[in-house]
């Protein structure tokens, strides 16, 4: 996706300052805080093949919307849109998955292979969005938009080739567990409260999802990149490269996340805290050229690579079958910890210029990020064996 890097910049140039922009993005995270558990909750019932295509589906629609109609009401409808497909990928894929690992007997090569997945992810974004800064000179940012929509197009193909979920067959001692009943309301409300039991009561899983909200919060300053830049003097073609290398720089850290996830509660919280003042530092020093995108950078690895080890820490810690529940619910969280972020610099961006505003706003949250991230339990070994 090509406008990954610049879509901020779209809105600005439709004339949305940074409170608007806010808002939009709140809306976007609402959305899907509205979304998440339910969406989780279907996704533990019905066949989440199917729910990955209709994402996908949806998950193009909101960018064509974005391209037909180029107004703060268009942009609003294309987030509410791109809401709705994430909160039916979200916990769907990440329960696909395992349970694809599960019928192959191979279950505690789950961290490994997430990590390695979100990183060749990170790889093609990084240089779909170095694409934007050619495109965009070529053509604006309809060239930069429509290119994208037909990347949309791959994912949806992509999705539609995901293989049927393979059953997981019992041990021929074992009796066979009956067919399920049909899909109901009641049943959906069933898995809906062991979902977020399991994610309430166990401490190891709150303990958990509090470390994921708190570095999501970080991880989301990333809205923001583009426009610091630009307030810093920086060009749109070179803020598409500087974006590429910074989403590089993450593939970098996601590349590790398996290990990270292993990581003892002292090292876990120093790497959230530098994290954190490096993404300050960068966006403070936003004008002064290659040591603040450097800084942004190799901040936004390290977080990147926390956000990604704690997906890999909540599976380790689950035990119950609610698995795509509770990972919706870290989702709400994660969502939570999001807004708290947006309001944050929305607020502070009506008095003061972007860049300073972001680099309080990063140090701001990198305390309750360090803290939470000290109280969280490393992953079992096991879950990220190779």
């Amino acid at each position: 996706m090509p406008l990954f890097g610049v879509y901020a910049l779209l809105f600005a140039e439709q004339g949305l300052d940074a409170a608007q922009i806010t808002s939009l993005l709140a809306v976007w995270s609402v959305t899907a805080f509205v979304l998440e558990v339910p969406s989780g909750a279907w996704a533990d019932l019905l066949d989440r093949r199917r729910l990955l295509i209709a994402s996908a589906v949806v998950y193009t629609s909101a960018f064509v919307t974005w391209l037909l109609a180029p107004s703060y009401w268009g942009f609003l409808a294309g987030f509410v849109l791109w809401s709705l497909s994430d909160a039916m990928k979200s916990g769907t894929f990440e329960a696909f998955l395992y349970d694809e690992l599960a019928a192959a007997g191979r279950t505690h090569r789950y961290g490994l292979v997430r990590a390695r997945a979100e990183t060749a992810g990170v790889v093609v974004m990084g240089l779909a969005i170095a694409a934007a800064a050619p495109l965009h000179q070529a053509g604006g940012f309809a060239l930069v938009g429509w290119v994208s929509v037909a990347m949309t197009l791959v994912h949806l193909l992509v999705a539609v080739s995901l293989p049927r979920a393979a059953p997981v067959e019992p041990p021929p001692e074992e009796e066979v567990v009956p067919p399920p009943e049909p899909v109901s309301a009641a049943a959906w409300l069933h898995t809906l409260r062991a979902g977020v039991h399991e994610a309430a009561s166990a401490p190891a899983v709150r303990r958990v999802l509090l470390a994921y909200a708190a570095v999501v919060a970080l991880v989301g300053l990333d809205e923001y990149f583009n426009l610091v830049l630009a307030e810093g003097g920086t060009s749109v073609p070179v803020i598409a490269w500087v974006m590429a290398g910074i989403v590089l720089a993450e593939a970098v850290g996601t590349w590790f996340a398996d290990r990270v996830a292993l990581l003892d509660r002292g090292a876990h919280a120093a790497l959230v805290l530098g994290a954190g003042l490096l993404l300050a530092w960068g966006a403070w020093a936003s004008g002064t050229g290659v040591w603040s995108f450097g800084a942004l950078g190799v901040g936004y690895a390290a977080a990147s690579s926390v956000y990604v080890a704690g997906d890999i820490r909540l599976q380790s810690a689950m035990s119950g079958d609610a698995r795509a529940t509770v990972t919706s619910v870290a989702g709400v969280v994660a969502e939570g910890g999001f807004l708290v972020a947006l309001g944050l610099v929305g607020l502070g961006s009506l008095w003061w210029d972007l860049p300073e505003v972001v680099a309080a706003v990063a140090l701001t949250l990198a305390l309750p990020a360090t803290l939470s991230a000290w109280r969280a339990p490393p992953a079992r070994p096991s879950a990220t064996a190779s």
